[in-house]
């Protein structure tokens, strides 16, 4: 059967489409991935382009081999293309042109994401947010990745000691867009799955989750020597004297916030215990006056020299900061992780790690090549990323071999183009401080696609820039009967921000960390350049991560005083811009849908989902939802908690009304918890026994802890002996009749009733065989 491929363009129609025409697309997919062609019609002139359709829904797609279909273009009949296929003539060059390159760029360099029907059975939940969890690499990033495959692979097997050389290690310093993550994750994959190799990859949490549902990642996760995890997670994994003791960034902030007492100096931020780990504790000298974040942060060192150790350790207690766990790293003798004959260690996001630690990273790759044990390490990053106070550049590593992708996938090459501008104010700050020159910046030649032209949308004051982005949620807010969060998520407007704003129903809000690392089609850039100063190294970090989120359309709101701030500093940045006044940027910004990664705005999501109960008016796809966004366990019956609170508000009517609406199990069981109907909740919940019993045994828990909250521990006992197929024990009085007889059916009170009459009837008994 075909494999089929689907190009990020044609998901920007699918997107737009409502589930009953998105429906409608699967089916002709399906029909497609099983080798049906009915319907299908190939453009005259060019054989293997073909358009299939089904009713008023088309697909047009291109078959690059028996093996694989590329689908170009879905949605509804109409426009030129319905006009191309039906015509007897031959097609115009104009059309085949652009359906053979799409946005000008071959086939095989368009990002494309593979569908297989049997694994992605839930199509609405394809399409609205795990398509990225399958990634085909371009043409272009498989060639990069040939070169170090071979290599690694050509020095395996061998006998020899392995010694851990220049090419041991590799930087990937790349600019936004380039794919970094995804190429390093499909790389380690092939390693582990061709050769049998250890692989660990090293990632921030956020990023953990989202490569972890990665369809090439869980084929191999489960696997012996394939390991995933953040850098905490990592020391433990290899040296057990760090297991539950390492401070965590929250932990480390009260702790300099206690030390900080003893001194007279204002409150701290957590960039401030990174300078106080980097200038600090860490007493090896360094040339400082040729770091720039020393230099550009030299007043808040001083500072923090104020704030004395011993007080910060005392507040820390037995708990092991950052610098101190870098430097047991390097002076214990650290477990090989696995019985492989080699290991490859990959760390994403790298600009964000403290020089201490990286070179303890280096040094336990060379003790375990000087065991035997050949090590490659590879160290993903970009230094014009750096949102975080951190201490080095990648000269101070001495890694001499390097990979370097240029072709910018993500961002169009107007918004690259507007983008730089922020960074050369980095560089500019940098080369003032006589410091080492940052890398170059995305090169907007080897963008995607052109793209549109950035808006701008100048206004007076704060107050009504606040007054635009009310209009623009309530502006969106006007669809009725919205049933689906994930498709409701993906039409709100990414808004991105440095500050904290109020979470609004039709808006998401991103700051830099929630942001980075993350794409979308469409973005507003909101009130990024307040201030009274001249910009700083931080901010023009942020400004240049913020704005490479946009794929193809980015609106800049500014008031004057923001513009003038820059252009009072030498940047007029805002001259190419295509100025809008607000009616056309709210009608041009919300033209374009773009999917969110739930799981970087948890708490948002749950909010939303918690004031959908309130109202009474599930999401369809709530329990999707929650899913996507990573809220498992303990922190899912807390929500759970939550929303059948606010639904028991609403009369039994209008919630039978919604149970008769869903036949989604998870959310029926919701429904009938808060209804306090808990064993009909049982009942349905056994529909998943036997298809998914992990699911199943988590909705019978849930629904025990309700029983219990409730004071009734027997019906609670008794829902958990479904789960242990009657063999639950418990102390209660009665338990093992009313266990041996426990069947939804019964109240409590009638088998309570039936014990005590069998019991006293068994003592009767046997009161008159004794006379």
């Amino acid at each position: 059967m075909p494999d089929i491929k689907i190009i990020r363009a044609a998901f920007r129609e699918i997107q737009k489409l409502p589930p009953a025409d998105l429906q409608r697309i699967y089916q002709i997919l399906h029909r497609l991935s099983l080798g049906d062609e009915r319907q299908t019609k190939a453009l005259k002139g060019v054989s293997n382009l073909l358009r299939t359709r089904l009713g008023k829904w088309r697909v047009i797609w291109q078959r690059q081999d028996q093996n694989n279909i590329v689908v170009i273009k879905a949605g509804l009949r109409g426009g030129v293309y319905d006009d191309a296929f039906d015509s007897r003539d031959r097609t115009q060059p104009q059309i085949i042109e652009e359906l053979l390159h799409p946005q000008g760029t071959i086939l095989a360099e368009n990002p494309s994401y593979q569908w297989n029907h049997e694994q992605d059975n839930d199509w609405y939940r394809f399409v609205y947010g795990s398509y990225r969890y399958s990634p085909i690499l371009t043409e272009y990033q498989r060639n990069i990745l040939d070169e170090p495959l071979k290599a690694l692979c050509s020095q395996y097997p061998s006998s020899t000691v392995h010694q851990f050389e220049d090419s041991s290690c590799v930087v990937i310093q790349s600019a936004p867009g380039t794919g970094k993550t995804v190429c390093a994750t499909l790389f380690a994959c092939e390693v582990h799955r061709n050769y049998g190799w250890n692989t660990m990859l090293i990632v921030p949490e956020a990023l953990r989750r989202d490569i972890a549902e990665f369809s090439e990642v869980k084929q191999v996760i489960e696997q012996e020597n394939f390991w995933l995890g953040t850098f905490p997670q990592w020391l433990g994994e290899i040296n057990p004297d760090f297991d539950s003791r390492l401070a965590s960034p929250q932990q480390e902030l009260e702790a300099l916030r206690q030390a900080l007492k003893f001194t007279r100096q204002s409150d701290i931020t957590t960039n401030d215990v990174l300078l106080y780990q980097a200038f600090v504790l860490d007493e090896e000298k360094r040339l400082q006056d040729k770091n720039v974040m020393f230099q550009v942060n030299s007043h808040r060192v001083n500072n923090l020299l104020r704030i004395n150790k011993k007080h910060f350790y005392k507040a820390l207690s037995c708990r092991i900061c950052r610098l101190d766990a870098a430097k047991i790293l390097q002076s214990k003798l650290n477990q090989i992780p696995s019985n492989s004959d080699c290991t490859l260690l990959i760390i994403d996001e790298a600009q964000d790690y403290l020089l201490s630690e990286l070179q303890a990273i280096i040094s336990v790759c060379k003790a375990w090549s000087e065991q035997g044990h050949k090590t490659y390490l590879w160290l993903l990053g970009d230094l014009n990323q750096r949102i975080q106070t951190t201490d080095f550049n990648w000269g101070q590593l001495q890694i001499k071999h390097s990979i370097e992708l240029v072709r910018n996938y993500r961002n169009s090459q107007q918004i690259l183009e507007f983008a730089n501008q922020f960074w050369h104010v980095a560089q500019s700050i940098t080369a003032k401080n006589k410091c080492k020159e940052l890398p170059l910046p995305a090169n907007p030649q080897y963008a995607f696609e052109n793209g549109e032209s950035v808006k701008l949308l100048e206004l007076d004051s704060q107050a009504s820039a606040m007054l635009f982005l009310e209009k623009l949620a309530g502006e969106y807010s006007k669809e009725e009967n919205r049933r689906y969060l994930l498709r409701d998520l993906a039409k709100a407007i990414k808004v991105l921000s440095k500050t904290s704003l109020d979470t609004r129903e039709n808006l998401v809000i991103l700051n830099p960390e929630n942001a980075k690392g993350r794409e979308f089609e469409s973005c507003v850039a909101f009130c990024l350049f307040e201030g009274d100063t001249a910009p700083s190294l931080e901010e023009s970090f942020q400004w240049y991560t913020l704005l490479t989120r946009a794929q193809s359309r980015l609106l800049v709101v500014a008031t004057t005083a923001e513009i003038n701030r820059l252009k009072d500093n030498g940047y007029d940045f805002f001259k190419k811009c295509d100025r809008i006044n607000a009616h056309d940027a709210i009608k041009w910004i919300t033209e374009v849908v773009s999917d969110t990664d739930l799981n970087q705005i948890t708490d948002d999501v749950q909010q939303r989902l918690l004031k959908r109960c309130e109202t009474g008016f599930l999401y369809w796809d709530t329990y999707l939802a929650l899913q996507f966004a990573g809220v498992e366990n303990t922190n899912l019956y807390k929500w759970e908690t939550q929303a059948i609170a606010l639904l028991k508000q609403h009369s039994l009517e209008h919630l039978q009304h919604e149970l008769q609406q869903t036949q989604n199990i998870h959310l029926r069981c919701l429904l009938l918890r808060a209804m306090g109907h808990s064993w009909e909740a049982v009942t349905e919940a056994s529909l998943l026994k036997n298809s998914d019993i992990r699911e199943y045994e988590h909705l019978l828990k849930a629904i025990a802890k309700d029983l219990e909250a409730k004071g009734m521990p027997y019906e609670a006992a008794r829902v958990r002996a479904n789960i242990a197929n009657g063999n639950y024990k418990q102390n209660f009085p009665f338990w093992q009749e009313v266990n041996s007889q426990s069947t939804p059916s019964l109240s409590l009170v009638n088998l309570l009733c039936q014990s005590f009459n069998a019991r006293i009837n068994k003592l009767i008994e046997n009161q008159d065989d004794n006379l």
